[in-house]
């Protein structure tokens, strides 16, 4: 059966300062659930754990959990959780202690567009040393202490693994430079902790080389046997669409199906 676009587990607020949209709620989230279909989803706002140090300017839980408790609604479940960054020391920024209090949490490899916070300036135009980053973070999280099944690694392709959305370029170059044997032994890893991976690409700026560039990471991924799930990291109302039709995209892409599923929540 193919894969079925029911749940979104990567979604922002308001409390996330890229958001800092007062539209953007639990109340809209939920309305946004209803008007797709959706049985699942999750806030993931920005947060760092105050137990951590090492942060580098990120707002604490006590923050992002003032949501709770989350508004329901018949037919879809509405979970708590988060998106904890890494700074330059590839440090998590959460704890086990407060991982346990959350449903989901998300952790991106690819936050490496803050100099001298998560990458050095000296290595920001420097390819190999972002690939370098990005490997070192991910083994930074598989060597965490973590409840690991409700931990997903968040958009392992965004742009701002390259800096921004305006250096697409220049991503390509990064991804092209780790060789498919590296990524076979990361998501093996990432396989047998039973972490999921998130499907979350826009693939409108891609050619179709590039693209299939993009998804040589994620068909390694499947071929080492890792589960997904879509997130469509939406900030604003307006971005639901646009990231729900890039979910779908994807998963035509790879020709997902339905036992390829990340569910942290049934368990």
């Amino acid at each position: 059966m193919k894969f079925q676009l029911d749940h979104d587990f990567h979604i922002h607020t308001q409390l996330s300062g890229c958001s800092n949209d007062p539209e953007q709620t639990p109340q809209r989230v939920l309305q946004y659930a209803k008007e797709y279909g959706l049985k699942t989803v999750v806030l993931t706002d920005h947060f760092w754990d105050e137990l951590v140090p090492g942060n580098f300017g990120w707002p604490g839980y006590e923050h992002i959990s003032k949501w709770l408790p989350l508004p329901q609604e018949e037919g879809i479940s509405f979970y708590f959780g988060g998106e904890c960054d890494m700074n330059m020391a590839a440090t998590v920024g959460i704890s086990r202690k407060t991982a346990e209090k959350m449903d989901f949490i998300i952790i991106p490899t690819t936050h490496l567009h803050f100099p001298d916070r998560t990458i050095a300036a000296e290595e920001y135009d420097d390819a190999d040393a972002r690939a370098r980053r990005y490997i070192e973070r991910w083994e930074a999280v598989l060597n965490a202490d973590l409840p690991f099944h409700k931990i997903g690694l968040a958009h392992m392709t965004c742009p701002l693994l390259s800096g921004g959305y305006d250096r697409i370029d220049f991503l390509i170059d990064i991804l092209d430079s780790i060789p498919d044997d590296t990524f076979k032994s990361m998501f093996a890893r990432t396989e047998k902790l039973g972490m999921g991976v998130e499907i979350n690409v826009d693939t409108n700026p891609y050619t179709p080389d590039r693209l299939e560039r993009i998804l040589r990471i994620y068909r390694i991924a499947a071929e080492c046997g890792c589960h997904f799930y879509c997130g469509t990291d939406a900030h604003h109302p307006r971005d639901f669409e646009y990231g729900h039709q890039n979910c779908l995209r994807m998963i035509d892409a790879l020709d997902l199906q339905e036992e390829q599923k990340f569910n942290p929540f049934n368990r």
